[in-house]
């Protein structure tokens, strides 16, 4: 074991070298920079002529091996000092003559890659005095043996106007390839902050380094940096080789994924990396084989390395299945096949264009950017789940005997908010819940001594509209969010206010996720030291998923207690619920509204269509009533009657929910009564709430049944 850890320490120092070395050379020693030169914007490629006097294409005129085109045309006999003849060559050999004097000249030397150049753009300075001269321009292909040279994209104008273009026109694709990079450059700088015995999710550096390659190479594809640079022959090399560097360390990060770990499969991705490279140099540097000729190696090269990656994971996959180990690999499953698919569509694009545009290669930086994304999304879960775990163990050690103290939730519940509030030192620990209404109803609240309750603070001021903004940072994956009242002061000085009347400084809340869905809040507030904040905060992250399975054993509790209180055909609280909720859970001094819903022609359904059809009404106006007020504010009544208590603020609030739920009803042709009164702050009691209810209700079904008399006497 130890002599395969050093020679992959040997095969890792030489791939480095290896790499540095040719960066070297491809930035400084092999380069050919140019001047700065621009583009224009006003197409002068139509017109030109052979020697015979045909015309040529307009896209691009192309010269094969052994061939030398010329091609002629006059200039306008307006010519301006600042007019440039601008153009794009690829591979070519250049002659360029006005007037019959040469002005310029471009004979491709050999460089690593072979005689080859790619893009390079063309500025030629035009004088006033050239006006009306014709201009001829000799062109050959610099390969050797094989391969075509063309020019195209030529302009006559400003040569700024011309930069602008070509920049504008590769601006997206650069941006893209950037981001690569960037990201890329990020994951190797984490990996060298964080401590070396840490044990990653998968292999950072080399994924770092191969997004770095490949963010790199996609760069350099677009032609942006040539342009800006002029650095043509050293970005012709990388553009060439990149993506072979970046092999290896794409193994060694696909390895990092195995459960079975095996080194033979990263020794074995060096050496077949090291071999390919060892193959080009000989047939390059021996053989003389110019690297435009020998792209079939490099696309084999390529598809051999994922085949290679593919084949160890199926290995994997096999063992992991045989053992019974369950890996997810979904985040990098994901992104791969991004890459994948963003491959494919390129490759079909460029067949199908028969030219590689500059759109070409979008899709395939799409999906390196997706597959980032992913691979930054399982390391942020990772760090996320690392830091909890470090920090609040013995915590979470100590809070676990109050979870299971006893066989009543809303106990151990109780002995867990006051022991955080007691340990925290913080004025009050409490906890929020959905009422199914879209509002929140304090539930448990801890008080420290001297301390007061809250409790009936936040009964009677709008959770929904003003301190649920305390939980603005809370998400629906349970992240806590930190609110310091003094930074509201000038973005929301009615919230401001509000916390400063109850005492409140700052607040701490975690998201109650119960089975997935978002329930609630707990949290602290008056956490006595700003340091304090962010540990308490991670605290108060996974100290939420207790309480959210404390609050789903009590629902649970409650459920099977419950039985006897639903009604069987609308899965809502029946009469006996409805009498329990009066006696144990409504607030008649409080603020509440008061519903009562009949449904209209019940009978008449039943006589004439059938009991289903009459069950299926009381299901669907029960099904309105409660999408709009909450399951758990229904109750059924019996027969074709039902009861709403709704914890609104405001008598126009009421009557909204009221109107909605009619509206409701009648889109599913269903027509009901309903009668509802507002209470605030217990004026009314309660027995004449329930009677003037009634009361409204009836005479709505008065309404009702007066109207279809009428209509029926008009028939």
């Amino acid at each position: 074991m130890k002599r395969r850890s050093k020679a992959i320490s040997v095969f890792n120092i030489t791939y480095a070298v290896v790499l540095v070395a040719y960066l070297i050379y491809a930035c400084f020693l092999g380069t050919d920079i140019e001047d700065k030169i621009s583009i224009n914007t006003n197409n002068w490629s139509d017109g030109w002529i052979t020697e015979s006097g045909s015309p040529v294409s307009s896209k691009r005129i192309k010269a094969y091996v052994g061939d030398e085109i010329v091609i002629t045309k006059k200039l306008p006999v307006n010519i301006k000092r600042d007019d440039s003849l601008c153009f794009m060559s690829h591979n070519a050999n250049l002659v360029v003559t006005i007037g019959g004097e040469t002005v310029y000249r471009l004979d491709s030397r050999e460089n690593l890659t072979g005689y080859g150049y790619a893009d390079m753009k063309h500025d030629i300075s035009l004088k006033e005095d050239d006006s009306g001269k014709e201009v001829e321009i000799y062109l050959s292909s610099s390969f050797k043996k094989k391969g075509t040279g063309y020019i195209e994209k030529i302009y006559l104008g400003n040569s700024s106007d011309y930069t602008h273009y070509l920049t504008k026109s590769k601006m997206f694709p650069s941006v893209l390839s950037s981001m690569i990079v960037f990201f890329g450059i990020l994951m190797v700088c984490v990996y060298l902050v964080l401590p070396k015995n840490t044990d990653y999710p998968y292999n950072i550096f080399a994924f770092g380094l191969s997004v770095i390659l490949m963010g790199y190479w996609c760069l350099v594809s677009t032609g942006y940096l040539q342009l800006i640079t002029g650095n043509v022959i050293g970005y012709r090399v990388i553009n060439y080789l990149m993506l072979q560097f970046a092999a290896y360390p794409v193994i060694c990060f696909g390895t990092s994924f195995l459960v079975k770990k095996n080194k033979i499969y990263q020794q074995i991705g060096f050496v077949v990396w090291f071999l390919i490279i060892l193959l080009l140099a000989i047939l390059r540097f021996v053989f003389g084989v110019d690297m435009h000729n020998l792209m079939n190696i490099l696309y084999a090269s390529y598809v051999s390395t994922f085949a290679y990656l593919i084949l160890i994971f199926i290995i994997d996959i096999k063992y992991c299945n045989a053992n019974n180990i369950k890996k997810d690999r979904k985040m990098f499953s994901i992104g791969s096949c991004c890459v994948i698919g963003g491959a494919l569509t390129d490759i079909i694009l460029y067949l199908g264009n028969g030219d590689f545009l500059p759109r070409n290669g979008t899709f395939i930086r799409l999906g390196l950017i997706c597959f980032i994304f992913t691979m930054l999304t399982q390391f942020l879960y990772w760090w996320t789940d690392e830091r909890k775990t470090m920090q609040i163990n013995d915590f979470i050690n100590k809070i676990l005997k109050y979870a299971v103290s006893s066989d009543d939730p809303e106990d151990n519940i109780n002995k867990m908010l006051e022991f955080i509030g007691q340990e925290l030192k913080v004025d009050r620990t409490y906890i929020f819940e959905e009422t199914g209404e879209g509002d929140f109803v304090n539930t448990y609240e801890w008080h420290a001594e001297g301390c007061e309750s809250k409790t009936e603070v936040f009964d009677k001021i709008p959770i929904k509209s003003h301190v649920i903004r305390i939980f603005e940072d809370v998400d629906r994956q349970g992240r806590a969010g930190i609110l310091r009242v003094e930074d509201c002061k000038e973005d929301n000085p009615q919230l401001y206010e509000l916390l400063k009347s109850v005492g409140i400084n700052n607040t701490i809340a975690g998201a109650l996720n119960i089975n997935g869905e978002y329930k609630g809040v707990c949290g602290v507030d008056n956490v006595s030291y700003e340091d304090n904040m962010e540990d308490v905060s991670k605290i108060i992250n996974v100290l939420s998923y207790f309480f959210g399975q404390l609050i789903l054993q009590r629902d649970n509790n409650r459920k099977l207690i419950g039985y006897g209180y639903n009604d069987l055909m609308t899965d809502v609280g029946n009469r006996r619920a409805f009498e329990r909720f009066e006696d144990e859970e409504l607030d008649k001094d409080g603020t509440y509204g008061y519903v009562m819903c009949d449904i209209n022609g019940l009978k008449a359904v039943n006589d004439n269509q059938g009991h289903e059809a009459g069950d299926a009404l009381i299901k669907g106006v029960c099904h309105s009533l409660v999408d709009t007020f909450g399951k758990m504010n229904v109750f059924r009544m019996g027969g074709d009657e039902f009861v709403v208590v709704s914890h609104v603020k405001s008598e126009g609030e009421l009557e909204a929910k009221v109107n909605l739920a009619k509206k409701f009803i009648e889109m599913e042709k269903r027509s009901a009564s309903i009668g509802y009164v507002f209470c605030e702050n217990g004026s009314i009691p309660y027995e004449e709430v329930k009677v003037e209810a009634d009361k409204r209700m009836y005479q709505e079904k008065q309404l009702y049944y007066s109207g279809r008399n009428e209509r029926r006497k008009r028939d």
